[in-house]
């Protein structure tokens, strides 16, 4: 499944996030300043990325079809939206003008499925997908009600750190998030990436004078 990775914060370490549905789990990269996170033989795999996309539409304009066909399909449904997910990520590289498009449809697909079934992961998904498609009311208000319903979902948390520090710059709240994530993570490799983004959310608060933003109604 593929991954947006986006450098979130500022500095000597670079922390670059790569927000994904959460069925396929968060991945973080670590880079110096200096590095790049590709090589120089780049053009084989954005050729192939460009044919992956054309064909990824392709997929999707059949599924749409399906979809037409069989409303009541819960599971194409879904399928439907984690493609059009796929494709937003797909497009940062290979079709920029696409990518609000893509989301903003994988938006209204997962409010489909939401309307009969209250899935903490999907509803995690379509947040995610608000965030990239920047309706930053809806994605507050779907991370908001998938942690009510679950508190204690890893990526939840996680992907809802990353929406308040990048949206709203609140970098109090995304602490916050964070800390509650951290003793959940069952990987080593997860807790490191995790403490690796409050250190450096700690870092901005306390270079910002600890003015960053913090929402007591946070869950």
């Amino acid at each position: 499944m593929k991954k947006k990775s986006q450098r979130i914060f500022a500095g000597v370490l670079a922390v670059l996030i790569s927000i994904a549905m959460v069925g396929s789990g968060l991945l973080v990269f670590f880079f110096t300043g200096d590095e790049q996170p590709y090589g120089s033989n780049a053009s084989p795999l954005a050729a192939n990325t460009k044919a992956g996309y054309q064909a990824q539409k392709l997929r999707i304009d059949a599924m749409v079809e399906q979809a037409k066909k069989d409303p009541e399909n819960e599971l194409l449904q879904t399928a439907l939206g984690n493609e059009y997910y796929n494709a937003g990520v797909a497009a940062q590289e290979v079709a920029p003008s696409e990518v609000q498009e893509n989301f903003k449809h994988a938006v209204e697909v997962y409010q489909n499925v939401l309307k009969t079934k209250k899935d903490v992961n999907i509803m995690v998904d379509m947040a995610t997908s608000a965030f990239y498609s920047e309706d930053y009311e809806l994605a507050e208000k779907s991370f908001q009600e998938a942690l009510e319903l679950e508190p204690n979902f890893l990526f939840g948390l996680i992907n809802y750190g990353i929406f308040l520090s990048q949206a709203k710059q609140d970098w109090a709240g995304a602490v916050n998030q964070w800390q509650k994530a951290l003793p959940l993570a069952q990987k080593s490799s997860e807790k490191e990436q995790i403490q690796a983004m409050i250190d450096q959310a700690q870092s901005q608060l306390k270079a910002s004078g600890n003015q960053g933003l913090s929402n007591p109604n946070l869950p």
